[in-house]
């Protein structure tokens, strides 16, 4: 299915608000979620790409350049990947981890990475089938 991607604005809160409650089955404070999404498209180390169909948004990825210090290279770190449900299967994911693998290299990337959920059996698949390999294990604690 055809699919045009662009990057994400300011104005797109409300539709990057639903995607990012349907990617986690929950719902966010939308004030919070309001001033840390405006924040973090104001980082120049962060950017938004939308997938739209028929003009509709319908996915959308996180990319966030990092230098970690023990890899000793730039590293593109997809933070959110997410498809609408009745959009997946139609290759939009694809195009979405495409531009962001793309987007890293020319931003001096030499490495991907990305955490998913262990319940996620579905997009576990589809990064294996997309050449990615579980290396690690991700570790978090609320303060």
């Amino acid at each position: 299915m055809p699919c045009e991607l662009r990057p994400a604005t300011p104005a797109d809160t409300d539709a990057v608000y639903g995607l990012i409650c349907e990617l986690k089955q929950k719902e966010y404070d939308r004030q919070t979620f309001a001033a840390g999404f405006t924040a973090n498209l104001n980082n120049p180390s962060q950017c938004y790409q939308l997938a739209l169909v028929d003009n509709e948004i319908v996915g959308l990825i996180g990319l966030q350049m990092m230098f970690p210090l023990n890899l000793n290279c730039w590293i593109g770190e997809i933070q959110e990947l997410v498809i609408l449900p009745q959009m997946r299967g139609l290759n939009i994911g694809q195009q979405l981890l495409s531009w962001a693998e793309e987007e890293a290299r020319q931003r001096g990337a030499s490495l991907m990475e990305l955490s998913s959920g262990k319940v996620r059996t579905d997009a576990h698949r589809f990064y294996l089938r997309e050449g990615y390999q579980q290396s690690h294990f991700r570790f978090k604690k609320m303060l």
